[in-house]
């Protein structure tokens, strides 16, 4: 199947100026008003959003087939996406609110106590996320007390730049640190080796393909589908030499619901079993992403085609 367009050229929808607006209605008026402000917003991408709209349908018929539901048509699909619109619109809410300070270690229910004990009692770790629920708010995992550390966010700064340097205004001393990579080379790497052995956290989104190398990926199966998983933040997480966990924070009924798991633990790979044991280690994250996002499916918020970024075929030449 021929790829679709990389989602690094996507261009951006809306506005700083729009955000703002909406940031400042929130604190002025509070959250109802917000969301009945939030409403014809979203209703608007969603219906001049083409592109991302049937994304998104393609997104929840995978999910829906994966968990035997009948596919959705018509008006009942048309409901279902804009779902997925409207959480991510309330989601800026979140991310705001995590920022201004409002979201303490209290507001958070840990899923596994024991795999939050050893994220915090490592001497550094890398974290893989995803664009799953709000990643942002478990900045107050790391922002107080003696577990106090920065959390480095890698970013392709294109994409983000506006909105994050608007957060960073909000609270400069944010725990969060974002690291916008556009070419990424030895010098990142030795940078962010560094952060790893001051003890600090690196926190990588692995469900985006690579913007330089879109075809260095590994597929695996994902909500029925096979999937393109970049290779990179395997191969730079094994380099790093420390554990590694993945992590995704879940709006649950209004509280925030975070899962940390351990993926694996430092290992020396040799040179001719790397691309198997990176292989591996993309499809124990594809798995863990399959199984949280099925607790929260309208909060997987990736407009674009995940599934199609990549032609397969194109890959498999190179193999």
């Amino acid at each position: 199947m021929k790829s679709e367009l990389h989602w690094s050229k996507v261009k951006e929808r809306g506005s700083m100026l729009g955000i703002e607006t909406l940031i400042f209605i929130y604190r002025i008026f509070g959250k109802l008003f917000f969301k009945i402000c939030l409403t014809p917003v979203m209703f608007y991408f969603y219906v001049t959003g083409k592109a991302a709209r049937q994304s998104t349908w393609y997104y929840l018929n995978n999910y829906r087939s994966s968990e035997n539901l009948s596919a959705l048509t018509g008006f009942a699909m048309f409901k279902e996406g804009f779902k997925v619109f409207y959480s991510f619109g309330l989601s800026i809410v979140d991310k705001f609110d995590a920022w201004l300070g409002k979201v303490n270690i209290s507001d958070i229910d840990i899923a596994d106590e024991q795999a939050y004990q050893e994220l915090l009692e490592a001497q550094g770790a890398v974290i893989f996320s995803a664009h799953l629920g709000n990643m942002e708010v478990c900045r107050a995992i790391f922002s107080s007390g003696e577990n106090k550390r920065p959390l480095n966010v890698i970013t392709y700064n294109e994409h983000t730049p506006s909105f994050n340097n608007f957060l960073k205004k909000v609270n400069a001393d944010s725990a969060i640190n974002f690291v916008h990579i556009n070419n990424f080379g030895p010098d990142d790497t030795i940078k962010l080796k560094q952060k790893i052995e001051d003890g600090e956290a690196v926190v990588i989104f692995a469900d985006r393909t690579s913007v330089n190398n879109p075809n260095s990926v590994n597929f695996s199966p994902f909500l029925g589908e096979e999937a393109p998983f970049a290779v990179g933040p395997f191969a730079l997480a094994t380099i790093m030499d420390c554990p590694v966990f993945t992590m995704f924070c879940l709006n649950e009924k209004g509280r925030y619901k975070t899962y940390i798991e351990k993926l694996a633990d430092p290992i020396k790979v040799k040179r001719k079993e790397r691309q198997q044991y990176f292989k591996d280690l993309t499809e124990r994250f594809a798995q863990r992403l399959e199984k949280h996002v099925k607790l929260a499916p309208y909060q997987w918020y990736n407009f674009f085609n995940f599934w199609h970024t990549v032609d397969k075929s194109q890959v498999d030449k190179k193999h």
